[in-house]
């Protein structure tokens, strides 16, 4: 099933729209960041930047065959080789990655529809202990040049509400990533 969007506009005009740079430092990956789940990878805007930072292995995934054609060829350009992507509905079909083997998913620009808790489950049910899953979206408190309509766009309140019991939880990891998003980070924690 594919989540409205708001259509996918140049590619770089896209890329102009993030500071991609500092996502990345906002990740704050490290040598035990060692597997990592992009879901929804459009061009590859943060693949590429993201597989050139780690040492391990990034799995990425889209719904649609042009996005993930376009990310695979920027990838091979950019001569990385630790980036394997897969075709897939993962809302319909999850990622079909083993329970507990990442350490972290991403969910950049992607939650916003109703039934986010099951992308949540998802990155809830492959992640280790103490992995994380990144959010990014679209801010809902200012005028954007692109994005979904404002009323569907996600804040910090309906994300912790829709991974409530999913032992996801914050530790005070959001932040306004301009020009014109925020970020918040959860981490599993198993309850003992």
């Amino acid at each position: 099933m594919k989540v409205d969007d708001s259509g996918m506009p140049e590619e770089t005009y896209w890329s102009s729209l993030f500071d991609i740079e500092g996502i990345v430092d906002w990740l704050a990956l490290s040598k035990e960041t060692t597997t990592i789940v992009e879901i929804g990878c459009g061009y590859g805007t943060f693949t590429v930047p993201i597989a050139k930072k780690s040492a391990g292995e990034i799995y990425t995934f889209d719904i649609e065959p042009s996005m993930v054609e376009i990310a695979r060829e920027n990838v091979r350009k950019a001569g990385l080789s630790n980036v394997t992507f897969g075709l897939r509905d993962v809302l319909g079909q999850g990622t079909g990655l083993e329970p507990n083997s990442t350490d972290m998913v991403l969910l950049f620009n992607i939650l916003h529809f109703s039934e986010r808790r099951i992308l949540l489950e998802e990155a809830s049910r492959i992640l280790k202990d103490g992995g994380i899953v990144a959010i990014i979206h679209w801010r809902k408190d200012i005028p954007t040049q692109r994005g979904p309509a404002i009323n569907v766009r996600p804040d910090q309140g309906q994300i912790l509400s829709a991974s409530e019991g999913l032992n996801l939880n914050f530790h005070g990891n959001s932040r306004i990533l301009e020009p014109y998003h925020w970020g918040i980070q959860l981490v599993k924690e198993v309850a003992i």
